[in-house]
């Protein structure tokens, strides 16, 4: 089984879930759905899409997928899942995906036929795996009856995609109105984009003691290669909104693997430590202490003064930066320790 990648939305930690537990009502309803006439076209990382009536039967693929549905009043619609349970979603998203079927464990290990057996009529989601035709595969899908879209947030992952320079809470929200209107939500969807903007807004206010200084989003591992978030990654904007400057924020790439020597030279205040708790693939860290020591267990790390000082290094559940409306939580909890250090 292939192990995490920090540009993928899947872990694979638990068994497969089988199916036939109902959700509760208040996570299935289709909360604030509305009537739609005629066909809704709607844009996929460059993909215009076009759905006759609302889905019926949607495999959400990756972490994101299920809490967007969900705030967009669709989660109801959910009834094929691809992608962990070790999420910490919150507790409609989590009766959600509990109660759908189990695709697979790990996003990636979805596969054409895999879709058409389940029976779905939509897939939404990150792009199944790296090097995947994201127009070929869509094609496919649709001769076959089947709606492809992808988190937005991910489109800049694609080859020959972007985002257009729309940051990442931005896509986060459009997200939430597009499946709105796809589902004939747009009153529940709108009330949660609402919902999220003043949150967000209330987070960056909560943070004043570290404004304008110094931090660089690392990814963790206990073995190999650190990774980094440049200025296309939502931690980055996370940062900017709590009033830091991420260090490699001209880095045009979401996530990259900078050198030692730019770790150290980039001399941080503050490093936000990124990890998968309970992994079993490339992190196996089980809470912020490990994560703190890993870090400080590496020789080449002994030049970026942050590491060994306290309050230096600020571990986050990388699910927390993610995509959906999870980045949201992340934000607060950032805000939450830093106001507190």
């Amino acid at each position: 089984m292939r192990s995490l990648r920090p540009w993928a939305a899947a872990l694979p930690v638990l068994a497969i879930v089988a199916t036939g537990c109902g959700a509760p009502s208040d996570a299935r309803s289709g909360a604030g759905r509305q009537s739609t006439a005629g066909p809704v076209t709607v844009e996929s990382c460059g993909r215009k899409v076009v759905f006759d009536s609302p889905p019926e039967r949607v495999l959400a693929i990756g972490a994101e997928a299920p809490s967007l549905l969900v705030a967009a009043g669709a989660g109801d619609k959910v009834t094929h899942y691809a992608g962990s349970l070790n999420v910490p979603y919150e507790e409609k998203t989590r009766a959600v995906v509990e109660a759908a079927e189990r695709v697979a464990e790990d996003s990636h290990d979805v596969s054409y036929e895999m879709i058409l057996s389940s029976g779905v009529d939509a897939v939404i989601g990150t792009d199944i795996s790296a090097g995947v035709d994201i127009d070929a595969l869509a094609a496919r899908l649709d001769k076959a009856g089947v709606q492809l879209l992808t988190v937005s947030g991910h489109c800049a992952g694609i080859e020959g995609r972007s985002t257009g320079g729309v940051g990442g809470f931005d896509l986060i929200y459009r997200d939430v109105e597009t499946y709105g209107r796809v589902f004939g939500t747009e009153q529940a969807a709108a009330g949660a984009v609402e919902d999220m903007k003043r949150r967000v807004a209330a987070a960056g206010k909560r943070v004043d003691t570290r404004s304008g200084q110094r931090a660089v989003p690392l990814y963790v591992v206990t073995e190999g290669a650190l990774g980094a978030y440049g200025g296309q990654s939502l931690a980055s904007e996370q940062m900017s909104l709590l009033g830091l400057d991420n260090v490699f924020k001209d880095v045009p790439k979401r996530y990259f693997e900078p050198s030692t020597e730019e770790l150290v030279g980039s001399a941080p205040d503050v490093v936000f430590a990124l990890y998968v708790p309970r992994g079993k693939g490339s992190s196996s860290l089980e809470s912020d202490l490990d994560v703190v020591q890993a870090l400080r267990s590496r020789p080449a790390l002994a030049g970026l003064k942050a590491v060994d000082e306290d309050g230096g290094v600020l571990p986050l559940n990388y699910f927390y930066t993610s995509p959906g409306p999870l980045a949201v939580d992340g934000l607060e909890l950032l805000a939450d320790r830093l106001s507190d250090s």
